[in-house]
């Protein structure tokens, strides 16, 4: 199953997988896990080190914007050896309007070449790494997809701020590591988005929030302690104004929840606008807060665009929101020249 996957995916992109790392089975599997959907890609990048040509793990990759100031984003060597993305949680630490604060906060639209805002479907994958003995508590956020009518107002669909015209998908771990996806869509209480209370019934556990996200399909999978876990992400956007959008979660290569027939976007100007690099503890109150100084490691960012976008199903977007994007580029450092498919 793993090569024929890998020779669809790689043959079709220019792609080509570099093999095994110190003979680590696990490092071996983990093209499958970062990319987990059969077929090729439209545009995708990476940093794992699984495959050739992959970037470094840095700003001018990601081309960070709307970095929260006080927090760290060391790129080390991670205890299992693997370089990574470090996420240091001060004890007593929630969210980003407390301090301390650790964790790290910013969002990346990625490689120029691989244009997310392009996308009608498009897979994320990463590496995570609890270490041994990492407490809990009662949970905390970790990095997913974001979008919206326009960049600047994609970034509005957290810490409790809804609404129509933008959308975050993550994934949030629970007491004791169990695992879920973490949503922000359309309220389903909203007059023709009734179809998004289907997340709220997606087993094991699922709630809709009033007032913050929404926890879909908890349970499905736990995070692990003291070895690193690969998590994959698929969002397909709606057709505006159908509830044809579907969201997919994979935990080590095994998807976990699927939810379909959902309504993602408001409109045709609504599109996947890129990564939501955010971690931290949280919750809201210090009920939530980390019991002690620990840290997270991240590594292994994959990204692939599987369908685009067409005249049929979206029209152009508005040109002030082609001038807000444009303005993104201007906050980037510029990021790293590609000319040729990049580099997963």
């Amino acid at each position: 199953m793993l090569a024929r996957l890998l020779s669809s995916f790689f043959l079709t992109t220019g792609i080509v997988f570099a093999g095994c790392i110190h003979n680590n089975r696990q490092r071996c599997s983990l093209a499958s896990e970062l990319y987990p959907v059969n077929g090729s890609t439209l545009g995708a990048w990476t940093t794992s080190e699984v495959f050739e040509r992959a970037l470094p793990v840095d700003d001018k990759t990601f081309r960070s914007v709307e970095i929260l100031p006080d927090t760290t984003r060391r790129v080390l060597e991670a205890p299992d050896g693997v370089v990574s993305l470090e996420a240091f949680y001060p004890n007593g630490s929630y969210n980003f309007g407390h301090t301390p604060r650790g964790e790290f906060s910013f969002y990346a639209p990625g490689p120029e070449v691989v244009d997310l805002t392009t996308a009608r479907e498009a897979v994320f994958g990463y590496t995570v790494l609890f270490p041994e003995g990492f407490d809990w508590a009662k949970g905390g956020k970790i990095p997913g997809l974001f979008g919206g009518r326009d960049f600047n107002g994609s970034l509005t669909c957290s810490g409790g701020r809804k609404a129509a015209d933008c959308f975050s998908v993550r994934l949030m771990w629970r007491s004791g590591g169990i695992g879920e996806l973490y949503t922000y869509l359309p309220q389903f209480t909203i007059p023709g988005y009734e179809a998004n209370e289907a997340q709220c019934h997606i087993p094991p556990y699922s709630e809709c929030n009033p007032d913050y996200g929404n926890s879909v399909g908890r349970g499905a999978f736990n995070f692990t302690s003291g070895n690193r876990g690969t998590v994959a992400m698929r969002v397909l956007l709606n057709d505006a104004g159908v509830a044809n959008g579907e969201l997919e979660i994979w935990y080590k290569g095994d998807r976990v929840i699927r939810l379909d027939r959902v309504i993602i976007r408001d409109s045709c100007e609504s599109r996947i606008r890129g990564l939501m690099m955010q971690t931290f503890f949280g919750g809201s109150n210090l009920t939530w807060a980390s019991p002690k100084d620990q840290y997270v490691y991240f590594s292994d960012f994959t990204v692939a665009i599987t369908k685009k976008l067409d005249g049929d199903q979206c029209d152009s977007p508005r040109g002030n929101i082609t001038r807000v994007d444009a303005d993104v580029n201007k906050r980037t450092e510029g990021g790293h020249e590609l000319k040729e498919a990049p580099q997963l």
